[in-house]
């Protein structure tokens, strides 16, 4: 039997929960993944536009070569694929660094 004064310990400690991480990780996790898919989007618009440039010649992209021999088709979705890869990952690096820049000014 619980006296009136006393206090749940259970309730009110951090080390048996892991809330704190969970949220945190929730916080990040939707960031990365909103970010993720617009860079995405961006990189893979951004890459197509560059593998038709290249392919027709107004501009070089070094060891995109090879790919422009094989045709434009070829050159055009390994151009879409290869920019939606570097998109997503530039945008999970930004949702990262924004996520933990918000939560250093959110703390103080």
């Amino acid at each position: 039997m619980k006296e009136k004064n006393m206090i749940d310990l259970k309730a009110y400690s951090n080390l048996g929960s892991n809330n704190c991480e969970k949220t945190f990780f929730k916080k990040i996790c939707h960031s990365i993944k909103e970010l993720a898919f617009i860079g995405s989007l961006n990189g893979s618009v951004s890459g197509a536009i560059a593998a038709i440039l290249a392919a027709y010649g107004y501009i070089a992209l070094p060891g995109f070569g090879p790919i422009i021999a094989r045709g434009i088709s070829i050159a055009f979705f390994a151009g879409t694929i290869m920019g939606a890869i570097i998109g997503s990952i530039m945008g999970i690096l930004v949702g990262t660094f924004c996520v933990f820049i918000r939560d250093l000014y959110i703390s103080r």
